[in-house]
């Protein structure tokens, strides 16, 4: 398999699974169908066993395969899908984050929504599903039922995601021009939430090379924009869900906690390791295009 040229500005994880996904748009690799083994894949990209199984895991993420203990990696759906379900997941983080859906509003129906939306009642499920899994949204039990409400500012995941995503949109706006400084307690007084989820959110910032730290004249350590457009607004962690296993799961007796002590801390670290071997990954590039 020819890759894209080195200076391809995507890491290599993230083309292999841009051209697995386009395989899957051109039907070359169907519902269904088994996606070719690790080592084939190893053999077929020129990548190491962790590259593989990062754009794998990418793949899974979005919805396009899911796995099968003892039995392999399937494509689980199609292009249109794909389409309907980012509209759908878009459109509602978007009103979440420009407070149209406020802290603790209940959400529609998923009847209501699928109707709104003109698609499948599988397609609202996942949407809610990544919004959940990224602590925007809540619900009892373990799948999205009738009850379905933003997070509160109280939750601590919540109150991160949404800090990040309404930075994320006034850098973007240019509400935030580059050169701009702000303080962890600015962010919280302006934004919501409290000075830990601020502190938390400018640090995925930085790490995203959307802000920088830098420390102001009267001494307060503060971030100052250098605008940027890498990452998503939202991190993507969510398995596609089918109506009839979702049938027959049974439902959760406790409320189900977006936010929870020890998976809070679990997702940041996460995303934080991911974050860095990104930004490695880039610098390792980068040096290799210099030594050429």
């Amino acid at each position: 398999m020819d890759m894209p040229p080195a200076d391809d500005a995507r890491l290599t994880f993230e083309r292999i699974a841009d051209d697995l996904r386009q395989q899957i748009r051109e039907e070359k690799l169907r519902p269904g169908q088994l996606l070719p083994t690790q080592s084939q894949l190893m053999q077929e990209y020129k990548a190491s066993s962790l590259t593989v199984q990062k754009a794998i895991r990418l793949l899974r993420n979005e919805g396009w395969v899911i796995a099968r203990q003892g039995r392999g990696t399937f494509v689980t759906r199609s292009a249109g899908f794909e389409e309907a379900f980012e509209n759908v997941a878009s459109d509602l983080q978007q009103q979440i984050y420009s407070g149209t859906l406020a802290p603790g509003d209940r959400l529609p129906t998923r009847e209501v929504l699928a109707d709104h939306y003109s698609v499948p009642l599988n397609v609202v499920t996942n949407a809610m599903a990544l919004l959940a899994g990224n602590f925007l949204l809540r619900y009892p039990g373990e799948l999205p039922g009738d009850e379905v409400y933003v997070g509160d500012w109280d939750d601590h995941g919540f109150a991160t995601q949404l800090i990040h995503g309404r930075l994320v949109r006034k850098i973007r706006d240019g509400s935030l021009p580059r050169g701009t400084t702000l303080t962890v307690n600015e962010v919280a007084d302006t934004i919501g939430g409290n000075a830990e989820a601020a502190d938390q959110a400018l640090t995925f910032l930085a790490l995203e090379g959307r802000v920088k730290k830098v420390h102001r004249p009267d001494g307060v350590p503060a971030y100052a924009v250098v605008g940027g457009e890498f990452g998503t607004e939202v991190p993507v962690a969510v398995q596609p869900i089918n109506e009839q296993d979702e049938a027959l799961a049974a439902p959760a007796a406790r409320e189900f906690p977006a936010s929870a002590g020890l998976a809070d801390l679990t997702y940041k670290l996460e995303r934080a390791l991911e974050r860095i071997e990104e930004l490695e990954e880039r610098v390792e590039r980068l040096e290799g295009r210099d030594a050429d």
